[in-house]
Parts: structure tokens; sequence; C-alpha cells
């Protein structure tokens, strides 16, 4: 079942992130399927992020390795915008 993409107050959607701000995952409403995809790239609930590239794919940078997201999943991630010399990083596993 797949929820809203809209983002919580505070929160933008992660294809709508400016290229080279980092940013944490606080938000990620999907289905079952999606939701495992993105674990396995590494973004979980928590993890820092910073988009790249825009496009399709995204380009995010994530524990310092690049990868490619779908504009489409991208969407339905909400994220925290980082304060310049502070980020809000709480990294955790994706368990």
């Amino acid at each position: 079942m797949t929820t809203s993409a809209q983002a919580a107050p505070g929160l933008i959607r992660l294809d709508l992130l400016p290229p080279r701000v980092c940013a944490v995952v606080r938000q990620i409403a999907t289905d079952d399927e999606e939701m495992q995809r993105l674990k396995t790239l590494g973004v979980c609930l928590g993890r820092r992020v910073e988009l790249v590239k825009i496009g399709d794919p995204l380009i995010l940078k994530v524990f310092g390795s690049r990868l490619g997201v779908s504009a489409a999943l991208a969407a339905n991630v909400s994220v925290e915008v980082c304060q310049p010399g502070h980020c809000a990083l709480r990294e955790t596993n994706c368990a």
C-alpha cells in the first residue's frame, strides 16, 4: 500500500533537495517493496544523504558512495536539511 508522499512541516521531499546540500532522512512513505529497495541502497530513517546531481535518476551520496535513485522513488522520501555547521545527523542502521 502506497501512502501520501507529502512532506511534514519542516521537511522537504528528497527529489526537491538542492544539489550539494546535506540532509537526514526523516520519513519514507512508500510500499514495503520500495521501502526494502531503499534500505538495500542505504537510504533509511536517520541516514544522512546528499543530493549530488538532479535528474532522473537522482545521484545521491550515502556513506561516501554514490548511487542512483529514480526521481519518482525519491519523491516518497522526506528529509530534514542540515544547518550549516550543524548536521542533524543521527545515523541508524537499516535493520
